[in-house]
């Protein structure tokens, strides 16, 4: 879908005209679809709840107007602009439409703010999972055009409407990436896509191969990956702009696929471990956001890849590692294996001295228990890291929510035969890995995103689908430009 920031004249002309408005607007349309609208809400015959759409025909059906309620004028956030036009987007596939004209009824948020809100809310709406049929089926978007407008039009709605289709083309990106099968999606293919995009957007890249591996001591990684017929791999890419004051360091779990190894998972829904690398997407994704962006802010991905199978070779409960840092640790549980690669991925990139680092993992169903599927857990040394992602999650609507890293978790992850364990058993479960994670950022400014509830498998948001959702690109973008 192409976005465009329009004029409302060009928007009203549209194939399907959808406004989004609060309760109790009135309508002034001069077209017989927006009469027939204004009288029915004149009769209150129907009201912009939150999420209530009605359609209304001109004369000779050619007319379509979809009013899309966005509830009272207070509540009304960039969130609700973003559901907003996820609903208009779902209209205009099911009419087989192929423009959208989308009109925002109130000035309850700034204008940048909402062109952004209103681009993403099409953008991401229009992501369509890659299948593989032998009959494929036409994407119902393909070659559509979303127009947006506003009450007040100015430059700064039209770059919040550019900024925001950059952010959700990322997000789309790890979206993509994520979707992909396991026998598609490997270490390798993940490291080729990763410079493509590279390539595309003039980014430094390297990628590390075992034997690189093995020169820099990443014993966690290289256990991992060891049970697999794909090597493992770290994917490294560097977007430096020429003027700058901070640098951080994204850190993305990249398991491309997660049977458990000789601790192997219940075979139900273990399909769904194609999502363990939703992490190391989202790190690829939000490299080619800043870059679009042209953020002043220098930004370092580093996404250790690997497959987790049960090969003849696998590492197994007992064995003990030696990650790049030099600590040791005890395999307790092969099943907890991201913690081993991001492990080796935390000591590379605090190597690399940035201000912050920020790293993203698909990593503990404990935090799904406490959180759901609505918010990703965040852990961090750094109450400025804390807030300033806090503040970037309400902000794009991916939210986080901060969790405690109690000095008694060190107890839980110490060994009896090495420096750590890399499992406490399910008491605490989602901080002790936190904890476990956190000896190997050194003294950086450091976080960790615990993202499986968020990265798929949640609720619909209008905008966002079942599938995989691509959280922390759009997090994390939100975060950068607050960095600027």
């Amino acid at each position: 879908m192409k976005i465009q920031a329009a004029t409302i004249a060009k928007v009203r002309r549209a194939a399907l005209h959808a406004v989004l408005l609060p309760e109790g607007a009135k309508l002034d349309q001069d077209s017989a679809a927006g009469r027939t609208a204004a009288s029915i809400l004149r009769r209150k015959e129907w009201s912009a709840e939150f999420r209530k759409t009605l359609l209304v025909y001109g004369e000779g059906g050619r007319e379509r107007l979809l009013l899309v309620g966005l509830g009272k004028e207070k509540e009304i956030n960039a969130e609700r602009l973003r559901r907003g036009a996820g609903l208009a987007v779902a209209s205009l596939k099911n009419l087989k439409l192929k423009t959208l004209g989308l009109e925002l009824g109130t000035r309850a948020v700034p204008a940048a703010a909402a062109g952004s809100a209103l681009a993403e809310g099409a953008v991401l709406a229009s992501y369509r999972t890659p299948a593989r049929r032998k009959e494929e089926e036409k994407d119902a978007l393909q070659g559509t055009v979303a127009l947006l407008a506003a009450e007040r039009q100015g430059e700064a709605f039209a770059a919040g409407v550019e900024r925001g289709t950059i952010v959700a083309e990322a997000t789309n990106l790890a979206r993509e990436l994520g979707d992909l099968p396991g026998n598609l999606m490997t270490p390798s293919e993940l490291a080729r896509r990763a410079l493509r995009v590279a390539r595309a957007r003039r980014l430094r890249a390297r990628v590390l191969r075992p034997r690189d591996l093995e020169r820099l001591r990443m014993g966690g990684l290289l256990g991992v990956g060891r049970g697999s017929a794909e090597p493992p791999c770290l994917i490294e890419l560097s977007y430096r702009p020429r003027r700058f004051k901070k640098t951080v360091c994204l850190v993305g779990k990249g398991l491309t696929f997660d049977s458990g190894g000789i601790s192997i998972k219940p075979s139900a829904n273990m399909e769904d471990m194609k999502f363990d690398m939703c992490g190391g997407a989202a790190v690829i994704g939000a490299l080619e956001a800043a870059a679009r962006l042209e953020l002043p802010v220098r930004v370092i991905g580093v996404v250790p890849a690997a497959e987790n199978m049960p090969g003849g070779a696998a590492q197994k409960p007992g064995d003990t590692l030696v990650t790049a840092s030099g600590l040791t640790v005890e395999v307790i549980n092969t099943d907890a294996e991201g913690r081993l690669i991001l492990a080796d991925g935390l000591h590379h990139a605090a190597q690399l001295e940035p201000d912050y680092i920020v790293d993203l993992a698909t990593l503990t169903g404990a935090c799904v228990v406490a959180l759901g599927h609505d918010a990703s857990g965040l852990y961090s040394n750094d109450e400025r890291l804390t807030a300033l992602l806090r503040q970037a999650g309400d902000e794009s609507g991916d939210r986080v929510w901060p969790l405690p890293l109690f000095p008694e978790y060190q107890e839980d992850v110490k060994s009896e035969v090495a420096d750590l364990k890399n499992s406490t058993g399910r008491d605490g479960g989602a901080g002790t890995a936190a904890f476990f994670l956190s000896r190997f950022a050194g003294e950086r400014k450091w976080a960790h995103l615990d993202i499986a509830g968020t990265a798929y498998g949640g609720r619909k948001r209008d905008y966002l689908g079942k599938g995989v959702t691509g959280a922390g690109v759009r997090l994390l973008s939100a975060f950068l430009e607050a960095l600027a």
